[in-house]
């Protein structure tokens, strides 16, 4: 506080009065006067007056003391008083003149400082005061000239305010014809991009633009094919007697650019002004893509000034209309081209007969008909959709399916599911064959839906996925089913060759010896008595020898050449005779006989030859059948069989009857299937073994197929027979 009264006071305190009243005001600088009339006088700028009572007495002075303080107050100093005692009326009588404050004489420093501070911080607010006075003077002139400021700029703004009013108006409009233009060409990207019927949507678009643009009519007019002529796609209120002529004036117009009222590049006036039905009333949108013209966007108006008019309005939307409709136009003739290719792509695929597998991190993503045909499923007929071809297996990919919703079938997966295996490959499968940079080739096993080991050549080839760091791999199997038979039947046919020349030798060095040494047993049979015990010795012989015999006639009728005297056979027929002459053997074991046929169904065959393939086979099924067994005999005349197309060198598939034979023996467990038909192979104790493999000859003669199955505790004899004749196999055929 001290140094604030200082900053305030200081070198602006006089005296009057005796230096011990001087003395008394400690520390603060100050001049000493003789009387109030050197105060008044102003020599001397004082804030600060202090009065000494005694000395105004002295001079008199005492008695004008109030009076004085009135007048010096208005000057804004302070004057305290030192007095020696006066009364409370004297003291109150001088603070109501204007005294700032009243101390004793005698009082100590300390006090003299306070009143001093107190009167500088009075000073102070006064001044303060007086600044504010000054300030609001000023303040209120500032006002006064910022309101009549305000008046006048309020009256320009609220006219620069109306203006802008009617500009966003304006604006507004604009933006809003501007949004109804975008949001059209939006309308019209999308339905021409998602359209699952373009005649439909391009009707509709039409309308809406011509109605947008206020024209009476409108035409898409498109090429049919790449430079060919131009004719009406899809047309809105625009009725022409001939397109042709139109088009054409149109077209030679714009060619040669002798259009008239150019707009804008690439939109044009046509039609000459004499026309009487479109002269001068059509705008004409060329559509072009890539420099190639694919077709025009016509609008037809009520008259040329009204053409102009809409023409010159709408200049902007009609070429991003012109833009839009090109792009789209261009898009959809290129899908179309792309759809073309992947139809023929996907009926070559569906076509060939390798099963083709496409498989992605083990899943299949795509196999093709054959592949369906190899697993055992039924294909259908070729499907010449590309995005109906793709069938999907159970591991199809979890993120990205290709099916594009088609239903998930039970094809088991190659990989995923083991179903192939490749010798000489171990697990995982998958991995090293698509690790491999070079193509693979090689032999191996596919498992089919009913179990069965189908030997395939395998071909597999990694490839570029969808993705850009994704890998495909690309499996062809080659079903080798017929390969190994073929290969297998080359080999019967060379042990038959073989054997043909061989029989011939055995049946002219045995049946010679044979015939004498049985005429010699006779001869001797007849030179003993008749109860000599040495005749059941020579009956042997003769047994025995008959016995040869007979299996050098049975190699011989294997051998001699299948001719087939062909009839109208019915085979359910054949199977119960064949049947009735087994029953006497079939009692013997005590193995009951049964036939199950559907509707008859005749075939042409060679009645004998066919029916002793069927006795042959029940018989074996009787020998087969446990004691109490069963043999059954089943005809189904609704089956199918592939046979040689000798016109075009491939397979043809003709109608069959099949002819299974069945019992419910012990089967043939550990022996290969095709081993039962080599000749001289058999499983019984008895016989030449020769049974199976004449009647697999008889029923190739036929063009047909025989084949041992084992089915659960069912052993089944198969046999395929053409219904019609067809060119079969014959002894020299498979030698050759």
């Amino acid at each position: 506080m001290r140094e604030d009264t200082d900053r305030s006071v200081q070198g602006r305190l006089q005296v009057v009065g005796p230096d011990s009243v001087a003395e008394g005001v400690a520390g603060w600088a100050r001049e000493t006067v003789a009387s109030l009339a050197e105060v008044a006088a102003g020599t001397v700028p004082a804030s600060v007056v202090v009065v000494h009572e005694a000395t105004l007495r002295a001079h008199g002075e005492w008695t004008g003391f109030p009076a004085w303080l009135r007048r010096f107050d208005a000057r804004a100093n302070a004057v305290i008083l030192a007095h020696e005692g006066l009364s409370v009326a004297e003291l109150v009588e001088c603070f109501r003149a204007g005294l700032a404050d009243a101390l004793p004489s005698s009082s100590p420093p300390a006090q003299w400082d306070a009143a001093l501070g107190r009167v500088g911080r009075r000073l102070a607010l006064q001044a303060e005061a007086r600044a504010v006075k000054v300030d609001a003077a000023a303040t209120q002139r500032l006002l006064q000239d910022g309101r009549r400021r305000l008046r006048h700029e309020a009256a320009a703004e609220t006219a620069a305010l109306l203006q802008a009013q009617a500009d966003l108006e304006a604006a507004n409009r604009r933006l809003g014809d501007h949004m109804a233009q975008v949001s059209l060409l939006y309308k019209f990207g999308r339905e021409l991009s998602l359209a699952s019927n373009w005649d439909d949507t391009l009707r509709e678009i039409l309308a809406h633009l011509a109605e947008f643009v206020g024209a009476a009519g409108g035409a898409l007019v498109l090429r049919a094919a790449p430079g060919g002529a131009y004719a009406p796609r899809q047309t809105y209120r625009w009725q022409e007697q001939s397109w042709d002529k139109v088009l054409l004036r149109i077209t030679r117009q714009i060619d040669a650019g002798v259009a008239s009222s150019l707009l804008a590049p690439g939109i044009f006036q046509v039609g000459p002004q004499e026309d009487e039905t479109t002269g001068g009333r059509i705008t004409a949108l060329p559509l072009e893509h890539q420099g190639i013209r694919l077709g025009m966007l016509l609008l037809l108006f009520g008259d040329p000034d009204e053409r102009r008019q809409r023409s010159a309005a709408n200049l902007p939307f009609l070429q991003m209309v012109q833009v839009v409709v090109s792009e789209e136009v261009a898009s959809a003739q290129m899908l179309d081209r792309l759809r073309d290719i992947g139809a023929f792509n996907t009926r070559v695929l569906e076509t060939v007969s390798s099963a083709i597998w496409v498989c992605a991190q083990g899943h299949t993503i795509f196999v093709n008909r054959a592949a369906r045909t190899l697993l055992g499923l039924d294909a259908g007929p070729v499907c010449e959709d590309a995005a109906a071809a793709l069938a999907v297996g159970r591991g199809r990919l979890l993120d990205r399916p290709l099916t594009g919703g088609a239903e998930i079938d039970d094809l088991p997966e190659l990989f995923l599911d083991g179903a192939l295996s490749v010798a000489g490959r171990q697990a995982p499968l998958f991995a090293g064959l698509q690790r491999r940079k070079r193509p693979f080739r090689g032999e191996g096993l596919v498992r089919d839906l009913r179990g069965r080991a189908i030997p395939v050549r395998v071909q597999t080839a990694p490839m570029a996925g969808r993705g850009r760091d994704e890998r495909w791999l690309l499996v062809i199997l080659e079903d080798l089913r017929e390969v190994k038979r073929a290969e297998a039947a080359r080999r019967r046919a060379e042990r038959a060759e073989a054997l043909v020349a061989m029989s011939a030798t055995l049946a002219h060095e045995i049946r010679n010896p044979l015939m004498g040494l049985s005429a010699q047993a006779e001869l001797l049979a007849d030179s003993l008595p008749v109860d000599d015990s040495r005749r059941d010795r020579i009956d042997l012989i003769t047994s025995e020898v008959e016995r040869i015999n007979h299996t050098i006639a049975d190699m011989l009728q294997f051998v001699r050449p299948c001719d087939l005297r062909r009839e109208a056979v019915d085979p359910v027929r054949l199977a119960r005779v064949s049947l009735d002459l087994a029953r006497p053997r079939a009692e013997t074991r005590g193995v009951s006989l049964r036939v199950l046929a559907d509707a008859p169904v005749e075939i042409n065959a060679d009645s004998a030859k066919l029916k002793q393939v069927l006795l042959n086979l029940v018989l074996n099924a009787v020998d087969a059948a446990p004691t109490g067994g069963t043999v059954t005999v089943r005809l189904s005349g609704d089956r199918s069989l592939a046979v040689p197309d000798p016109t075009r060198g491939s397979l043809q598939t003709v109608p069959a009857v099949a002819i299974a034979v069945e019992d419910d023996g012990a089967g043939f467990a550990g022996i290969e299937p095709e081993r039962l038909f080599e000749p001289f192979f058999t499983t019984k104790t008895t016989g030449t073994g020769l049974g199976l493999a004449y009647s697999r000859k008889v029923v190739d003669a036929h063009g047909g197929e025989i084949r041992a199955e084992r089915d659960g505790a069912i052993t089944r004899m198969l046999v395929l027979l053409p219904r019609e004749a067809v060119a079969g196999k014959t002894l020299a055929g498979e030698a050759t």
